[in-house]
């Protein structure tokens, strides 16, 4: 009830204004309309102006209860990273059209909702650990919305705050578009199996055993010269990733493969190639 002064002409009159204020439309990167593309995608790049990105973190974070304390806070991150978490906003309020979908609202085991959980790390991580937001971002510029919420989701509970990953975390940026095709391509599977493979495959280069030379190695160097043999070779990637044998060796051994292969003939089968790049051995 607001405050009145009765006059002599018996008109009430107020004493102050109600303000109102009006949120506007968040500036939306993600989903603007038409067909949404499944598995691996290439987003254009973010091109929203500061004061658009403003417009967008207020936007959702009024609508987001649990949001709205980090709203400030959002704001004084370098425009990139404002980008990343107001992408991952726009993400949390989507909901896909699918009999499988991920709920960034729901609660984790500790209580929060994911999508709080990952917007606090986003903050922390952008002032400490980079690394893993151009990660998170190269994750959401390169997957369908299922993938990218999925993602988030997994990497929800501390990875981006883990400084001592950085390492990975900046290498593994560079093949994310590699690893989504490799995993997300093909027709809908009805459950969350290529995310699960996304996700395996993140874990085994976003991880302290892993060395860091290694990772952009198996998809630029390692994978090509492979493809190019008449012989499909198993290649394991968590042997490859985690050797300590240096590049220079590596890079010798992967351009004498081709010779190497040719020689041992029908022994090919029992041939290992991650062990011979990394080891010059298994020549049976």
């Amino acid at each position: 009830m607001p405050n009145t002064q009765q006059k002599g002409n018996n008109k009430m009159v107020l004493f102050g204004k109600i303000a109102q204020t009006t949120l506007k439309e968040p500036v939306r990167r993600l989903f603007t309309g038409g067909f949404e593309q499944m598995g691996a995608v290439t987003r254009k790049p973010d091109t929203r102006t500061r004061e658009e990105l403003v417009q967008t973190i207020d936007y959702y974070t009024e609508k987001i209860p649990e949001l709205k304390q980090f709203a400030s806070e959002i704001k004084k991150l370098n425009q990139k990273h404002m980008g990343t978490v107001a992408d991952t906003l726009e993400l949390a309020t989507h909901n896909e059209m699918l009999p499988t979908t991920v709920n960034l609202a729901a609660k984790t085991p500790a209580g929060v909702t994911y999508r709080e959980a990952i917007v606090k790390d986003m903050i922390e991580a952008s002032k400490t650990n980079p690394e893993a937001m151009e990660l998170a971002d190269a994750i959401i510029n390169n997957t369908d919305s299922l993938t990218s919420k999925y993602a988030l989701g997994m990497m929800s509970g501390g990875v981006l705050k883990n400084k001592e990953l950085a390492a990975q975390m900046r290498e593994t940026v560079k093949i994310v578009p590699d690893i989504a095709r490799e995993t997300l391509n093909g027709g809908y599977t009805m459950d969350y199996s290529k995310q699960e493979n996304f996700m395996d495959m993140i874990r085994t280069f976003v991880n302290p055993n892993a060395k860091p030379d290694k990772i952009t190695a198996l998809f630029k160097d390692l994978a090509p010269a492979t493809d190019k043999l008449a012989t499909d070779f198993n290649i394991y990637m968590d042997k490859f990733v985690n050797s300590s044998t240096p590049m220079s060796q590596v890079k010798e051994n992967i351009e004498v493969l081709p010779d190497v292969v040719k020689m041992l003939g029908e022994k090919v089968k029992d041939f290992d190639v991650v062990d011979f790049v990394t080891k010059n051995t298994n020549l049976i």
